[in-house]
């Protein structure tokens, strides 16, 4: 009798999904093997047999959130894109943020927490902060070009909204509600405005 290969019972695509989450929530540092197996209803075996070891899961996590941060990214690098398409960013940033009781950036999460055990994943962390950076500047760019926005350096302003967008998530975390977190942005904002 030949033994036959037992076919997987779970949706591979609502695991990882599973665990994008709680790596957000957690950091890489913060998640155990027993969070991820509580986290997904799978033993241990069954997840490195499907994903591998945590650092193989969460390098497969870190392209699921690269993939949505592309798509949450494509406004900011429209033609028409300006100072309002970043806070419409920013907005959806603490929206997604609320819904998955998450606070700040997974990329920046992990970045802080240091505690990546291999430089590629760090390295693939730092290249979205840097994709982020520049779609802030493209929407900028686009705004002084339109007249929208004093002309200034752009490189600089994206930056300094790369920070404000990571600050909002800490505003959140001290009890500011959203609406007062995205008035902060719009003080920084607003002296660009024409």
């Amino acid at each position: 009798m030949v033994a036959m290969a037992r076919v997987r019972e779970f949706d591979a695509e609502e695991i990882l999904d599973r665990c994008l989450t709680l790596f957000w929530r957690k950091g890489y540092t913060g998640v155990s093997v027993s969070d991820l197996e509580e986290t997904t209803g799978l033993g241990r075996q069954s997840l490195y047999n499907a994903f591998g070891n945590k650092e193989a899961l969460f390098a497969k996590v870190l392209e699921r959130y690269d993939a949505n941060t592309e798509l949450w990214l494509q406004p900011l690098l429209a033609d028409d894109a300006g100072l309002a398409t970043i806070r419409d960013y920013a907005a959806g940033a603490l929206a997604a943020q609320r819904r998955n009781r998450c606070s700040g950036c997974l990329v920046i999460k992990v970045l802080w927490d240091g505690g990546l055990p291999d430089p590629e994943l760090a390295r693939r962390a730092q290249a979205s902060t840097r994709r982020v950076r520049a779609a802030l500047r493209h929407a900028i760019e686009r705004a002084v070009a339109r007249g929208e926005a004093r002309p200034g350096d752009a490189e600089r302003r994206a930056d300094l909204c790369f920070a404000a967008l990571n600050g909002l998530a800490a505003l959140r975390r001290a009890g500011v509600s959203e609406s007062d977190a995205l008035a902060t942005l719009d003080a920084l904002l607003d002296p660009w405005r024409t």
